[in-house]
């Protein structure tokens, strides 16, 4: 026979399970907040923003967006990683996220351990652009010049462990090409820098591109697919280095041991506002792509480009700061 005290254990479990079961039921029941780890204005805060607005009419329930910057994003995603499993507070995540062990020493998470994927939100390319006055007109033509310059060529990156950062990281390591890292803070100070002549090659967002095409040259997109923003510019795959591709992309996340119902709920509207014509049509303005996942696939997402960021890391000998 169980003792008392078991028998009080077990009824403290079985009503914290039924009580959790009871939540997960009504969830949300309250305000949401979603954790945007970097500063207001920029393009995860854009995405998190417009998501909020629409999962807060599906569901009835605010969905209030907190920017928390610092540390190369680490501050805002270990706040989420620390969070109640409760879904309540939920992250919004890039998929540079795969990469940030390998190059910030303050990501000190498990990705994969640390955290529950509910779905992917969107993708985007971005853009290698070049200065103008540079005798290139093809990417082909920037390989050979690069080459044949070694380390005297220049390439902006805007924060280690970014997209636009590994972009270039890939570029060096596929073609083969010795240049000079030129880091900023701003990208748009990078950008008027590369157009002025003070650098020699930057990856943009497609937004950017678009908006300075008349000022920079462009020689391809990230992604394996042309952009409907770009339709003449052909992805660097194509260009010339076969099997390259850095798309970004962005995510939902919530802490480890999140409730599967209340995953499979947010998973189901996330997907039903990537399907309405407002969210889309705002996304594509925007230069990306709505694209939806089922958990699973996220992880898996999030797994392949752990491998692949690993790899790059390997080869260009980073360590994390």
């Amino acid at each position: 026979m169980l003792t008392l005290s078991r028998r009080l254990l077990f009824l403290a479990v079985s009503v914290a399970v039924l009580g959790g079961a009871a939540a997960a039921a009504d969830y949300p029941s309250r305000p949401v907040r979603i954790i945007v780890a970097g500063a207001p204005g920029g393009g995860d805060d854009f995405a998190a923003r417009l998501l909020a607005e629409h999962l807060s009419a599906q569901l009835g329930q605010p969905f209030v967006v907190e920017n928390r910057p610092g540390a190369g994003g680490a501050i805002g995603q270990l706040a989420v990683a620390k969070a109640p499993p409760d879904g309540y507070t939920l992250l919004l995540a890039g998929g540079s996220m795969a990469g940030a062990r390998f190059v910030n020493a303050q990501a000190s998470y498990d990705l994969l351990k640390d955290f529950t994927p509910i779905s992917t939100i969107e993708t985007s390319p971005f853009v290698l652009v070049v200065n103008p006055a540079l005798p290139v007109k093809s990417l082909g033509e920037f390989i050979n010049y690069s080459r044949a310059r070694p380390g005297k060529l220049s390439y902006v990156t805007i924060g280690a462990g970014q997209t636009p950062f590994w972009a270039m990281l890939m570029l060096i390591r596929m073609a083969g090409l010795q240049a000079l890292e030129v880091p900023y803070k701003s990208g748009g100070d990078a950008l008027t820098d590369l157009i002025a002549g003070r650098t020699d090659c930057f990856f943009i967002p497609l937004v950017a591109a678009i908006a300075a095409k008349d000022k920079v040259r462009i020689l391809g997109v990230t992604t394996v697919e042309r952009s409907t923003l770009l339709p003449d510019v052909p992805p660097m795959s194509e260009a010339g280095l076969p099997g390259y591709e850095m798309p970004a992309w962005r995510s939902i996340m919530g802490p480890a041991g999140l409730d599967r119902k209340v995953v499979d709920t947010l998973n189901r509207e996330i997907r039903k506002a990537l399907a309405s014509p407002d969210l889309r049509d705002r996304f594509v303005n925007a230069g990306s792509t709505p694209l939806g996942s089922t958990p699973d696939e996220l992880r898996r997402r999030y797994e392949d480009w752990s491998a692949i960021f690993g790899r790059i890391a390997r080869d260009a000998n980073l360590k994390p700061q």
